[in-house]
């Protein structure tokens, strides 16, 4: 009884910890997705429940992640184009994302969880960093209303300020509570993402500045109102006609791969840390399952994300509870301060959207690239032409060209260059700072 009682209470702190953060990161990522802040919140309570309860990586933080809503944006921009009309065009984007849930399902009924040992290091790393630079560019083109994108409402040297005011402050908050010796089982509760959402939303609404609001986009007052949506936006047969299924196949699939490296990368770092062997296939089966879910509530589809994972185990969660209680607590939080969030600035989010794109950017490759010098290296310079390249295949043309053409690169030249893949970045780095 007292081990039940003691996994639980740990259970429930670290549940609501990293709940702070799945809400603000979903709220933000829906907003980027185009399909509105409470679409993102809706991923965000949905998916964690679902893939904790069912999934094959026992402590984990499923919902809406950085790479998959690059992928959504380009969803919904296309939807909007295709349809003028804007309940086809809602329909159109729930039929892709719960057909990227039924790719999903069958990758795990096929058990092709397995190939995920297979993609080169270097192609992940590629394709990450060109995610990185989507999410960038999609903020700096919607602040400036460049690309053809709609400028943000109000002074747009305001919405620049503020988006560089809240992202410096993502960065500074994690200093300044190290520099207050705020002991280590509180500082944990000091989101920083949460903490500059409020801030910057604060100083915006009290000295009211002339800036844009975040949309909540499609939304309810009631149970029944939140049912008449949901029947609307369920595609129906004008939607459901093989032109548009086969438009929509591209997009689901490379939600389905994203979805899959996404979820099957994190699952890898998380089973080191914790010392346990993820059930790939049943992983791909629980993202399939909640992702469908997630789109036909009109949310948005999301993976494994894995610094909210890592987030949760430093919490010291115990069970599959505590993954399920992030999404439990998104959802009281979506009940009792949903209208809330339409008091946010869209710049605000703006910031926090550069400091997901920054923790998507892998780094560290490039670090200990340089401080090895494996510039002097022809096969090191050959690997970091493969990530310039799936970088730059992702950013300019398509995620799933980039990934699988890097992928045949990478085999074709270890064939005939003998190139091995790269090691584990991680560890190197460690070492050679050790040394």
């Amino acid at each position: 009884m007292t081990s039940i009682k003691n996994t639980f209470i740990k259970d429930l702190l670290a549940g609501l910890t990293v709940s702070f953060a799945a809400l603000a990161l979903g709220a933000a990522f829906g907003t980027m997705s185009g399909r509105g802040a409470f679409a993102g919140m809706v991923g965000a309570a949905v998916i964690p429940i679902i893939t904790s309860l069912i999934g094959g990586t026992r402590l984990q933080a499923s919902g809406p992640t950085g790479p998959m809503t690059a992928v959504t944006a380009l969803l919904v921009a296309k939807a909007y184009d295709m349809f003028p009309d804007k309940l086809l065009a809602e329909q159109f984007i729930t039929l892709t994302i719960i057909m990227s849930g039924f790719f999903m399902i069958l990758g795990g009924a096929f058990r092709l969880g397995k190939l995920i040992k297979y993609v080169p290091n270097v192609i992940v790393i590629g394709f990450m960093n060109g995610i990185a630079v989507l999410i960038w560019w999609d903020q700096i083109l919607k602040i400036g209303g460049l690309g053809g994108k709609k400028i943000m409402e109000g002074v747009p040297l305001v919405n620049v300020i503020l988006g560089i005011f809240t992202l410096v402050l993502i960065f500074l908050i994690p200093i300044i509570i190290r520099k207050l010796r705020v002991p280590d089982n509180i500082r944990s509760y000091f989101s920083a993402v949460l903490i500059s959402i409020v801030i910057g939303t604060f100083i915006s609404n009290l000295i009211g500045l002339e800036v844009e609001k975040v949309k909540l986009g499609a939304t309810f007052n009631s149970l029944n109102e939140y049912g008449e949506m949901l029947s609307r936006f369920f595609p129906g047969l004008e939607i459901l006609q093989k032109e548009y299924i086969l438009i929509a196949l591209p997009l689901a699939l490379q939600l389905m791969l994203l979805g899959y490296l996404d979820s099957l990368l994190t699952s890898l770092v998380i089973d080191r840390i914790v010392g346990e062997q993820t059930k790939e296939n049943k992983e791909l089966v629980a993202q399939g399952i909640a992702n469908g879910i997630s789109g036909l509530l009109q949310g948005i589809p999301g993976a494994q994300a894995t610094i909210r994972s890592v987030l949760l185990i430093k919490e010291q969660a115990q069970t599959r509870l505590a993954g399920v209680l992030i999404g439990v607590f998104v959802l009281i939080w979506i009940l009792f301060f949903k209208n809330m969030i339409s008091l946010i600035p869209t710049a605000v989010f703006t910031g926090v959207l550069f400091k997901a794109g920054w923790d998507v950017l892998d780094r560290e490759y490039i670090e200990v690239y340089i401080t090895k010098n494996w510039k002097a290296n022809f096969v090191r310079n050959f690997q970091m032409g493969l990530v310039i390249y799936t970088t730059l295949v992702t950013v300019l043309l398509d995620l799933n060209v980039a990934v699988f053409s890097g992928t045949a690169i990478f085999y074709l030249t270890k064939y005939f260059m003998k190139s091995k893949n790269i090691f584990d970045v991680e560890s190197e780095y460690a070492d050679e700072m050790e040394g």
